[in-house]
């Protein structure tokens, strides 16, 4: 059997659109990103999938996700069988786990040289990026 990598996937603002303000952990008011729910499926097919959250702090948080996932997705994708693995399947943590790439909305790539002051001030998650 050959080794499944891990892809790590931020929750709020990648998955989950996060246009409410934060109210608690347990508390996920807002729909899913365009396609987020049809990516992470067909992810789960050939990767392991982690989903790293401050929600993941608590038991109450990490049952949220979970819940929403399977209120988000279509019914049979959330459970495994002969067709393939169901969203059931994804992890949902506080810790950055070991992974093949992270997926995430407040992320600068680093390249071989540190982002600057300025630069971190500036950032912004894409969907509050000023429009052209």
């Amino acid at each position: 059997m050959s080794r499944r990598y891990s892809l790590a996937v931020d929750f709020d603002g990648v998955l989950h659109r996060y246009d409410t303000p934060w109210i608690a952990p347990h508390i996920i008011p807002d729909a899913p990103v365009d396609g987020a729910i049809d990516w992470l499926h067909r992810m789960l097919q050939r990767f392991d999938i982690v989903i790293f959250t401050t929600r993941g702090r608590t038991w109450r948080g990490r049952r949220a996700v979970r819940r929403w996932l399977r209120a988000n997705s279509w019914p049979p994708w959330w459970i495994t069988d002969e067709f393939g693995r169901g969203l059931e399947e994804v992890q949902v943590t506080a810790v950055k786990p070991p992974a093949l790439i992270y997926l995430d909305d407040r992320a600068i790539r680093f390249v071989g040289t540190f982002p600057t002051v300025d630069e971190v001030h500036r950032a912004r998650p894409w969907h509050k990026e000023p429009k052209p």
